[in-house]
């Protein structure tokens, strides 16, 4: 079946197109596009009012993913609509981006979805109560937003203080033993070592994790520390073929400042002593 931009620039053309548009048999069905996905259809609710369903011709104004309003001035109104509920609406994301005015685009970035109009990026929150509306300037015909902007989530990560706190002394302790044991365990780093360290320390996380920071003679502690140096490799560029490594590795002991901050980045995250959550940045 079919999908393509349909290209609607204004309210004139949407009204066109269901005018100029055959129902499909035995049904009041326009179809928006291709008319074996009739799901995807042009509801006018009046004269002055036309939905694009992607839901059938039973959807309504108020979660459709697309409405045209002529106002009585003679401007255009288009109302944009997200889904609802924390996960990806891929459908919807597909019929907004080919429901679009001539100037619009839909965009998805990093799980989120905004509406760009003359280079900006207008939010678009998974919330049928939080449209995103542009009317067109009664002088210029131009796109301007007249929906207040969403402020738009950031993820942010802290460190839970208090849970981290029993462990400061192991942590500290832990620390110092793996400074010691890198050079040692930096001689025996190759392709084979380093994937059995990384495999293994996939087991040993969160209550596994904080029970090995409070047992010294740990069985697992030196695969951790082996594992933990994999990851501060990666990001210093260093590579490791076999028994013959590239002359171009820095050592891991090069940089102590770097070296106890990526540590204690990574028993944050191995520990489970973070936690997240969202913060909404304003949109200027």
């Amino acid at each position: 079946m079919a999908m393509y931009n349909y290209g609607l620039d204004s309210f004139t053309h949407v009204e066109h197109l269901y005018n100029n548009t055959k129902p499909i048999r035995g049904t009041n069905i326009v179809p928006l596009g291709d008319r074996r996905r009739k799901w995807e259809c042009i509801i006018k609710v009046s004269p002055h009012k036309y939905v694009l369903s992607d839901h059938g011709e039973h959807q309504q104004p108020g979660t459709a993913a697309v409405v045209w309003v002529r106002n009585a001035d003679g401007t255009n109104t288009v109302t944009f609509l997200n889904e609802t509920g924390d996960y990806a609406h891929t459908v919807r994301y597909s019929f907004l981006e080919r429901c679009m005015p001539v100037g619009m685009h839909f965009i998805v970035d990093s799980g989120k979805q905004y509406v760009r109009c003359d280079g900006n990026r207008y939010y678009l929150p998974k919330d049928i109560d939080k449209p995103v509306v542009f009317t067109t300037s009664k002088q210029t015909g131009a796109w301007t937003l007249t929906s207040d902007p969403h402020p738009v989530p950031v993820t942010r990560v802290r460190v839970n203080k208090e849970k981290k706190a029993p462990y400061k002394k192991a942590i500290d302790e832990y620390l110092h033993w793996a400074w010691t044991m890198t050079p040692m365990l930096e001689g025996t780093m190759n392709w084979e070592s380093n994937r059995e360290a990384t495999w293994g320390a996939n087991t040993v996380r969160g209550d596994t994790f904080r029970d090995m920071l409070m047992d010294d003679q740990h069985e697992r502690r030196t695969t951790m520390v082996h594992a933990f140096l994999c990851e501060l490799a990666q990001g210093m560029g260093n590579r490791y073929w076999g028994h013959t490594n590239p002359t171009t590795n820095v050592s891991l002991t090069s940089d102590p400042k770097k070296f106890r901050t990526k540590f204690n980045a990574w028993v944050n995250h191995m520990g489970a002593f973070t936690y997240s959550f969202e913060e909404y940045r304003e949109v200027k």
